[in-house]
């Protein structure tokens, strides 16, 4: 597939609707949740399935979300772009880095969407599972990327199992979340690279260009659509003490979905350290 073209018109017009689509949903959330409206709760689904339209993004599901509550979801991270992915299809608030919260519009958006904010460090586990505990208890559904960066899309990293000692008798479920084609073609990670959103080690890749946000985001919107398939695989409730055994099962089970999702030939880059601006 040759190099796709940005469509300058459609970016622009895009970028424009979403900002003003970001103002109008921060002010939406704001006052539905002063006055306590369900529409607080509905409208974040709303909110993500437009941005998703607007970066032509189109979602395709295989499986069943877990309709248990709370239900912990788990997914593989490629991209920024994920979080509108799955924000489009799930009822529940994300996991972030405490980073987000300083990013401009969206930072303010992820705290009106009750997005739980932890910082990474070890030293702090003990009261981050707390707060994660906390937060299925009494506020409902998160969304997890437990890989704890972003990555090329090709592959699963190591899932990181402290939090999941939050999740004691909470159902679990992996979800693979898969960009499979671009323009009705099945993509190459050429073009891949377009929605994720990593940065290789610059050690081992030190001409490699950084990616600001902005610009990145603009970008995908100039792009012709993209097929992201979402797989919700079968849902576990967490023995008390298994938290190492639920990260392999969730882990083991996203890696074999999107091995068997994406088909033969992607070649990951398995010998990358990669480091994530998310």
């Amino acid at each position: 597939m040759n190099e796709p073209r940005v469509s300058i018109i459609k970016a622009s017009f895009s970028a424009l609707f979403l900002v003003f689509w970001c103002i109008f949903g921060a002010l939406t959330m704001t006052v539905a949740k002063a006055m306590r409206l369900r529409l607080a709760e509905s409208f974040p689904l709303f909110f993500h399935a437009l941005v998703c339209r607007l970066c032509s993004l189109r979602c395709e599901i295989e499986g069943t979300p877990s309709a248990a509550q709370p239900t912990l979801y788990v997914a593989n991270h490629v991209s920024y772009l994920d979080v509108f992915v799955l924000g489009g299809l799930l009822n529940g608030s994300f996991v972030a880095k405490s980073d987000v919260a300083s990013w401009p519009v969206f930072g303010k958006l992820a705290k009106l969407q009750n997005t739980l904010f932890l910082e990474r460090n070890p030293r702090r586990a003990p009261e981050q599972i707390q707060a994660v505990r906390n937060h299925l208890q009494q506020e409902g559904n998160l969304i997890m990327f437990p890989e704890g960066t972003s990555t090329a899309g090709t592959y699963v990293g190591s899932f990181r199992s402290s939090l999941f000692a939050a999740a004691d008798n909470v159902c679990v479920q992996p979800v693979t979340v898969a960009y499979v084609s671009y323009a009705g073609v099945r993509m190459t990670q050429h073009i891949r690279d377009r929605y994720a959103w990593y940065l290789p080690n610059p050690k081992e890749y030190p001409t490699t260009p950084n990616r600001p946000f902005a610009s990145h985001l603009v970008a995908v919107m100039g792009l012709r659509r993209c097929t992201v398939k979402v797989r919700f695989h079968e849902p576990v409730t967490m023995t008390p003490g298994k938290r190492k055994e639920c990260a392999q099962y969730c882990e083991s089970a996203v890696r074999r979905g999107l091995v068997e999702l994406l088909g033969p030939g992607p070649a990951a880059i398995a010998s990358a350290e990669l480091t994530s601006p998310t």
